[in-house]
């Protein structure tokens, strides 16, 4: 009895030994999926955040080349402008150095003028006193003709 006991002992627990290690492994491969398909969710979700990672960085290092052509130009146009600026006071320097000489020039034009107006009057008093002398002399002329009437 006691083999009897032992071979049904051993034929009904193998079946509970197999079904519960069946239904643990199969709690175990539920788990496990359970568990990769959360690790595939969060790998899925780290891969989309590295996508956008890496367009933000794009986006980025596109800005930043961009400033930096941006730079170059401002810094060429302020070595036009500069250039510009120099040429402008090369050219204001000039003026003023014409505008010097015309200030001395009409001073000098200006002195003549005066000195020819000086002259013009002087002239102009001259010939005044002449036609006056020559009235007179005109005058007296007159007079010695009609003075003396016997003449012939």
């Amino acid at each position: 009895m006691k083999k009897y006991f032992v071979t049904y002992l051993c034929i009904l627990l193998l079946p509970i030994f197999l079904f519960g290690c069946s239904t643990t492994s199969s709690e175990r491969l539920t788990v496990t999926d359970r568990r990769v398909a959360e690790i595939s969710k969060t790998t899925q979700t780290l891969e989309k955040r590295l996508d956008d990672l890496s367009r933000s960085i794009s986006l980025i290092v596109n800005d930043g080349n961009g400033l930096h052509n941006d730079m170059d130009d401002i810094k060429n146009c302020n070595n036009d402008i500069q250039q510009k600026i120099k040429e402008i006071e090369t050219v204001i320097k000039n003026l003023d150095e014409h505008i010097c000489g015309l200030k001395a020039n009409y001073k000098t034009t200006e002195e003549e003028f005066n000195k020819r107006i000086d002259d013009i009057q002087k002239a102009e008093i001259e010939l005044s006193n002449r036609l006056e002398t020559m009235k007179l002399g005109v005058k007296e002329e007159v007079k010695e003709k009609t003075a003396s009437p016997t003449t012939p």
